[in-house]
């Protein structure tokens, strides 16, 4: 998104909040500045050295004057080379100003990019917001330059650029150390996540150029006094709750430990839910430490980002918590001087005077706790509407699940072939009928019995295995092979992303029906199901053709009374007919298979769109029929013409947040296959959303 886009009033915003941080940077002189970072970089400029600490420190420098690594001073020191040649007052503290600006300009230009569908409110949040310019450009902090490194690593994240995610994040712990507080949630993600595990060997290796350029000049002395000696690390446990005689508990430990525990609590979190848990984080270690002004420029542009994507309460409360942290630190925090006759403060200069003379202590205790709790309010608004913004299936609480039931040979492992190719093999988990049959093949048994009978298969396991996958649990299985007609020794089963349950009975437990997101049953026009269920049996399997015929017979009574009631129990189902009539049974295929796909849905109202959109995009005539019965319809597709191409945008265009669904690149297939992996996709996740908005109800 460009700024054209931008509404006249969210440009009009947007120039007088720049208009006003130019203002500000042109004709004050932070007090910080002049005491501390404007002589540290003009010292490094007049006599330049790979040890600036130490030189500083021999000539006389206070140790707080610059507590960033060397990637700070090369950035300030540029502009500050810009501007040194001016003949005004505090020349090279205009240039750093600048340095600070061209961070800022850099944030919003971020935010416009990646905003979402609402870049103009995360802009105008930003433009806006009273802690940036305040901690910015009177007070005179330079946190703003990691911070735009921190945004840029976890927006990097977030679209699985792990490499860039790992430098940047590395280039912004050279700048400052406190931001390795967003390296533990993203490698906590990365652990966790099965799916998105391969990323964390790139993430750690960005990160060493950057760690490295922040640990190798602590062989300087001066180094290590003044960066890694800071007094602002242990700011980090000075908030405490007293719960006895010396016994305290610190209270920033205990917080960011609970909000890595939020994060490892998602099994199947997605990078988004990490860019919201690392804002609050963020925020909230300013919160719960004396900092100064500056650390609550850390979560400036993801509050902006995420809250511009909620509601109006949202955003007025991130906004009233800017407002009192402003406030608060304002009133104990050292200003600015106009640039015409700013002085150079004295030895006894502080940044943060935490007992001004003349407002009264309580004053002081008044206004930190309004600014906590209006933290507080507010990050807890922003996490919780985060997590419906960003998980909008809930798979953090629950994978998503099908139960397909169906006749031998209606195509039931065709179709689960389908969804691992659109989820990945590796995000999803299958439990498979025929692996629950009580005996192998050659068994005296299946002389008087068949398949079909729910008494020749461990239903009841079946049913305990599908409960235990949806709760996260690993679960071991034999498997069934039948070219041996054998069952393979017990072998592990992994929760993943989608779990499908697949099998003649897998819709005969009622609390199988109600656990899952959707329930499947696969029908066929007889003739095209006893003809292909001849070329498997024959082709893959080397089975007779007689005995495979006979078995056709020999099973439909049960069929009839074991598998078709099944059908009227399912959400979907899917049938299969050939438009043109197939050969005899012992005469192979002269064409390929002509398919159409009917399908009977029941409550789901995504069909009307899906309809259309096989239409316009496909050029795929779809015909709609509303039967009798309520809520049910049937739609009747003829997909031979549809390609591969034509269902990836209609999958585009219908489905909601696939980033989150996701790992890699879908595999959307052409024809018959491709028109059932949409319908059944579109179905579960619709399921789901409805599930969950009933529960929330």
């Amino acid at each position: 998104m460009g700024l054209r886009e931008l509404g006249p009033r969210q440009r009009l915003l947007l120039a007088g909040g720049i208009l006003l941080r130019v203002v500000l940077l042109i004709v004050l002189v932070p007090g910080v500045q002049r005491a501390w970072f404007a002589p540290f970089v003009e010292h490094f400029l007049d006599h330049p050295s790979f040890t600036p600490w130490s030189d500083w420190q021999a000539d006389g420098g206070a140790d707080h004057a610059f507590p960033y690594g060397p990637l700070m001073l090369v950035w300030f020191g540029f502009f500050g080379a810009l501007t040194s040649w001016l003949p005004i007052p505090w020349a090279v503290q205009l240039g750093m100003a600048l340095g600070i600006l061209v961070a800022d300009l850099a944030i919003v230009w971020l935010l416009l990019r990646t905003g979402g569908a609402r870049p103009g409110r995360a802009v105008v949040l930003a433009a806006v917001s009273p802690i940036l310019i305040y901690a910015s450009y009177v007070h005179g902090q330079l946190d703003l330059v990691p911070t735009a490194l921190m945004f840029v690593s976890v927006l990097a994240f977030r679209r699985r650029l792990w490499s860039l995610a790992g430098i940047t994040a590395g280039l912004a712990i050279a700048i400052k150390a406190s931001s390795v507080l967003i390296v533990p949630f993203a490698v906590l993600f990365l652990l966790r996540n099965s799916r998105y595990r391969a990323g964390i060997r790139p993430y750690l290796v960005g990160l060493v150029p950057g760690v490295a350029l922040f640990v190798l000049p602590a062989l300087s002395q001066g180094y290590r006094d003044m960066v890694l000696a800071t007094p602002t690390f242990g700011a980090a446990v000075d908030y405490v709750v007293v719960l006895g005689p010396g016994l305290n508990l610190v209270l920033l430990p205990v917080v960011y430990a609970a909000l890595l525990a939020v994060l490892w609590r998602f099994r199947r979190a997605n990078p988004d839910l990490v860019f919201t848990v690392t804002a609050v984080a963020l925020a909230a270690v300013a919160l719960l430490t004396p900092a100064s002004p500056g650390w609550f420029l850390w979560s400036v542009p993801f509050l902006a980002l995420i809250a511009a994507g909620t509601g109006s309460r949202v955003r007025a409360a991130v906004f009233g918590f800017w407002v009192a942290v402003t406030v608060s630190q304002a009133v104990t925090a050292a200003g600015a001087a106009w640039r015409w006759d700013a002085p150079v403060p004295g030895p006894g200069f502080t940044d943060v005077d935490r007992s001004p003379e003349g407002i009264p202590p309580w004053v002081l205790d008044l206004l930190a706790t309004a600014a906590v709790v209006a933290g507080a309010i507010a990050l807890a608004m922003v996490l919780r509407s985060a997590l419906l913004q960003y998980d909008v299936y809930r798979l953090s609480r629950a994978p998503l699940s099908m139960a397909v039931a169906g006749d031998s040979g209606t195509g039931k492992d065709t179709l689960c072939i389908s969804l691992s190719d659109v989820f990945g093999e590796q995000a999803t988990s299958f439990l498979m009928g025929d692996d629950y049959h009580l005996y192998e093949r050659h068994a005296p048994l299946w002389n008087v019995t068949t398949h079909l009978d729910p008494a020749a298969n461990d239903l009841p396991r079946l049913t305990r295995d599908t409960f235990r996958l949806l709760a996260g649990e690993e679960v071991w299985c034999r498997h069934y092979d039948h070219a041996r007609g054998r069952f393979t020794k017990q072998r592990p089963i992994a929760h993943r992303e989608l779990v499908v349950v697949s099998g003649l009975h897998a819709l005969t437990s009622g609390d199988v029906r109600e656990k899952v997101d959707l329930t499947v049953f696969t029908d066929m026009d007889e003739s095209l199901r006893r003809r292909l269920k001849i070329e498997r049996d024959v082709g893959e399997r080397g089975h007779q053709l007689a005995a495979v015929q006979a078995s056709i017979d020999r099973r439909e009574p049960d069929r009839d009374r074991y598998i078709l009631p099944q059908r009227p129990l399912a959400d979907v189902v899917l049938r299969l007919e050939s438009e043109r009539p197939l050969p005899p049974e012992d005469q192979p295929l002269d064409a390929p298979l002509a398919l159409r796909v009917v399908a009977r849905l029941r409550g789901l109202a995504f069909v009307e769109q899906l309809a259309r959109a096989l239409t316009a995009v496909g050029g795929v005539p779809a015909r709609l029929d509303y039967l009798n019965e309520p809520g049910v319809v049937e739609l009747s597709v003829s997909p031979s013409p549809l390609t591969e191409r034509d269902v990836r945008s209609i999958a585009r265009h219908l489905l909601d947040r696939p980033e989150e669904l996701f790992v890699g690149e879908p595999v959307w297939l052409g024809g018959s296959r491709g028109v059932m992996q949409l319908i059944l996709v579109l179905a579960m996740l619709e399921r789901r959303r409805n599930n969950l908005e009933s529960t929330l109800r």
